[in-house]
This record gives C-alpha cells, sequence and structure tokens, in this order.
C-alpha cells in the first residue's frame, strides 16, 4: 500500500541496483556512479530546484531499508535525490573528478542557503514491488499508449505557444498552411507529423527565405508578396519534408539547401512580381506574440574576454576526460595562465581529433585508437576535415578555411603554432592569439562533436 510520507533528504538512500545502471555496492558508488554519468545535468536540476522547487506532480517513491530501519531505500526519483544531497553537501563531489562541479555546487549552495532543501514529501511503498508497476509506465515508453507518451517538438511548441504566449517561426508558417484555401488537404492532413527541426533549418537560411518571398522581423514572419504565391513555395516545402523517401541531407549545409531550392518546379516557386497591396505577417490573425530571434552575437574581442572558451555555444562532449578539460579551458584565466592554456588546448584539439577518427573509423587503421596510429596531429587533422566536407557534416568553407590556416607556418592556426606550444623553449604564447585561434576554431569544434555520439 502507498502512502505520503515527508522524509528527511539525510534518511535517503540511493538505490545501489538503479535500473540505470549495473548494481553497485556501496552508497558512496551509487552517487558517483551518477555524479559521472550525469555531470552538468545535476547542476542544471539544482539550479531548477532552487528556482521552482520539485515537481509536485512527480513524487519521489521509496520503501523502508531492510538494513537500517531509520533509513529509505529510493526507488523511483535517484538522480533528483542525489541533486539534492550535492545541494546539502557538495562534498559528496570528488575534487579529483568532478573539481569544476563541485565549486559550482558550493557557490549554489552559498548563494542560497536558505532555500535547500531538507526534507520532502515521498510516496511510501511497504513492497518495493508494489512501485514497479508505476516506474515502468512512466520509463518503459509509451506501451501502446499505457505509459507516457512523449510529445513532440510541435506538440511542444504549441504548448509554449499556449502557456508561455510565444509561436516559434516553423509554427507561424504551419499554423498559415492549416487556414490557407490554397493548401491541399493531403498536405494540411500531414502537417501533425511534420519535423520542425527541418522546417527550422530551411526557413533559418536566408536564400530560402529569399526564393519564398518572406522576411523574419523581431521574430514574426512577413511577406510583401499575395499570400498564394508565399503558400505555393512553403507547400512544396511540406510535400518533401513528409515524403518518407526525402533525404534530410538534401538540406544539411548551406550549399545544399541552395541547390534544394533550384530544383523547384516551376508552379512552385513564388513569383517575385506578385506583390500584395500591403506587407502581411503570418501572425496577422493571432494575438500570440512571435518568438523573438536571438540576435547574432559579434565573435568576442580578445581584450574583452579572460577565458579560452566562451560559455556559449556550450559543446556537449561524450568523452568524458576531452569534456573535463573543455570546462577547466573555459574556467582558467588565460590572462594570468598562458602557457598552461596553450598546453591544455593543443591536447583539447587533438584529443577531440582522435575521438573522431575513432568514432568513424577513419585514417590508416579502424582496429587501432587514434593515439596508436602513428600519424601524426596534421594528418589526422586532415582525415577529419576531408571526411566532414565528404559527408557533408560542415559547410565546405569552414573546412577549406582550417585545412589551410593548419598548413600554413605563419598562421596562428598553424601546425608549427600548435607545436611550439608544447616543444619549443623559447616560444611564449600570447593570450589574445589563443582567444582568436578558439574563435576560428569554434563553429568547427561544435560540428565535430555533433557528430560523435
Amino acid at each position: 500500500m502507498a502512502k505520503t510520507q515527508k522524509i528527511k533528504i539525510s534518511d535517503l538512500q540511493i538505490n545501489t541496483e538503479n535500473y540505470r545502471y549495473e548494481p553497485v555496492s556501496s552508497q558512496k558508488e551509487a552517487i558517483d556512479l551518477l555524479i559521472d554519468e550525469q555531470k552538468d545535468k545535476l547542476y542544471n536540476l539544482a539550479e531548477h530546484i532552487i528556482i521552482h522547487g520539485l515537481n509536485p506532480n512527480d513524487m519521489i517513491q521509496i520503501t523502508p531499508s531492510n538494513i537500517d530501519k531509520t533509513k529509505y531505500n529510493v526507488l523511483e526519483g535517484n538522480r533528483r535525490t542525489v541533486t539534492l544531497k550535492l545541494l546539502n553537501n557538495p562534498d559528496l563531489i570528488d575534487q579529483n573528478k568532478h573539481g569544476i562541479l563541485k565549486k559550482k555546487f558550493k557557490k549554489l549552495q552559498d548563494d542560497h542557503k536558505t532555500k535547500l532543501v531538507k526534507e520532502i514529501d515521498c510516496i511510501l511503498y511497504d513492497n518495493p514491488t508494489e512501485a514497479d508497476k508505476w516506474i515502468k509506465l512512466k520509463h518503459a515508453g509509451q506501451i501502446e499508449g499505457a505509459g507516457t507518451v512523449a510529445w513532440t517538438s510541435q506538440q511542444i511548441q504549441r504548448f509554449e505557444e499556449k502557456v508561455e504566449g510565444k509561436s516559434s517561426i516553423a509554427l507561424q508558417t504551419i499554423k498559415l498552411l492549416q487556414n490557407s484555401q490554397d493548401v491541399p488537404n493531403v498536405i494540411k492532413n500531414n502537417l501533425p507529423d511534420l519535423k520542425i527541426t527541418n522546417l527550422d533549418r530551411l526557413l533559418s537560411d536566408p536564400a530560402v527565405r529569399e526564393m519564398l518571398g518572406v522576411e523574419i522581423n523581431n521574430g514574426i514572419i512577413q511577406s510583401e508578396l499575395n499570400e498564394k504565391e508565399v503558400v505555393k513555395g512553403l507547400t512544396q516545402i511540406v510535400k518533401d519534408l513528409v515524403n518518407p523517401k526525402f533525404n534530410v541531407k538534401k538540406i544539411y549545409s548551406k550549399e545544399d539547401r541552395k541547390e534544394y531550392i533550384n530544383t523547384f518546379p516551376k508552379n512552385s516557386k513564388p513569383l517575385a512580381t506578385e506583390k500584395a497591396e500591403k506587407p502581411w505577417q503570418f501572425t496577422a490573425n493571432s494575438n500570440i506574440a512571435p518568438v523573438k530571434q536571438p540576435v547574432k552575437k559579434t565573435k568576442p574581442n580578445p581584450k574583452d574576454r579572460k577565458k579560452l572558451i566562451p560559455k556559449n555555444p556550450a559543446i556537449k562532449i561524450s568523452n568524458s576526460k576531452v569534456n573535463s578539460i573543455y570546462h577547466e579551458l573555459m574556467d582558467i584565466d588565460v590572462t594570468k595562465h598562458t602557457n598552461a592554456v596553450a598546453v591544455l588546448f593543443r591536447v583539447f584539439i587533438e584529443l577531440s581529433i582522435d575521438s573522431y577518427i575513432e568514432e568513424h573509423k577513419v585514417g590508416n587503421s579502424s582496429s587501432l585508437s587514434s593515439a596508436k596510429s602513428g600519424i601524426n596531429f596534421q594528418q589526422k587533422m586532415d582525415i577529419v576535415v576531408n571526411h566532414m566536407d565528404s559527408k557533408k557534416f560542415a559547410d565546405t568553407a569552414i573546412c577549406k578555411g582550417i585545412k589551410a590556416a593548419i598548413k600554413d607556418k605563419n598562421d596562428i592556426l598553424g601546425i608549427d603554432t600548435w607545436h611550439a606550444y608544447v616543444h619549443n623553449n623559447r616560444f611564449s604564447p600570447k593570450a589574445p592569439n589563443l582567444i582568436i585561434t578558439w574563435d576560428n576554431m569554434q563553429d568547427f569544434m561544435v560540428i565535430l562533436w555533433n557528430n560523435i555520439k
């Protein structure tokens, strides 16, 4: 039988047989395992809890401990429980493995001492098997409708529109097509299945918008062409995107998208001469406020930044060692520790390249690790750039720029410069040059790690 009971955080024990992982033998191992796997996700959850509190619709589920009658084993909600424990005691985080994360939790604790959660309402089960059926419903997928049915991207945006009062570019477009008399019913019927990300990718391209005869102003799509003309082009896009045989690689890069719109049938291309009586907006009949499009930030002036790597855009790095180095480079003051940053920067780039080579099994040998392959740094860089270019992971311009810079001995991205950071006892790096180097490589590194699982 289940009942609600208030329990102290200190009396909650992390499940050593958490279904997420292989069983462990102690509380420390169970906590360490979650920290190792979740890292900054735990910190993000901690911030959300501090601001909003715990989700009242999803209480932590527990059962009495068989060993210590004063304690309770967590059946569901181990991640939240670990986060609450870390907020109350950041020293649970291993300094050697996750020093930066520990520092962030300590600051969060110091800044919000009055908001720390000491006890919470839990669902207490006498027998853990009673909770199993509910845990399965939450985590085991849809189970033909009995379980949790995840929202699609389009459904998420509809929620944000209704609750938060903002409408995305893609959703404005979908609503226009739904309400248009010029859109065939077969297209309208497929709109709920349209992948928002693909539509966003196209509408974010200036060349595509120019062909469609639309522009984005303060988050609102608008046009000077007749609505019928605009709908022609948008209908063709939807027709393609909902076609199961359509290959998304056709619209991946800027060059791909340009080629794609050039293949449009003539009767699907809006006529630029067919002007509307006055400019109109996709949201003209809606009270919903549009999503403000982010203003493109110029690359920072080296004199205005003391850290090699800015906080945004954040790169998701799957390799734990490389991820740790990445976050250290975001934390170290390059103006004070220039040599240390230069050497660590070189290590970060090469380990990233190694990770990509091993992920895609390119280079001289797919059986050995990249570090043992016998190929040098420049050769590895060439392999990766050529592969990214051939697979259309990155724009050709980005790849050409990286290759040219690496081969240029006088460039700050040049291979001799990278070697000198580590091997030349007479060469001293300069902080502004290091920052410029990162700024020149940032887009490349984002794309590289986006293509590593």
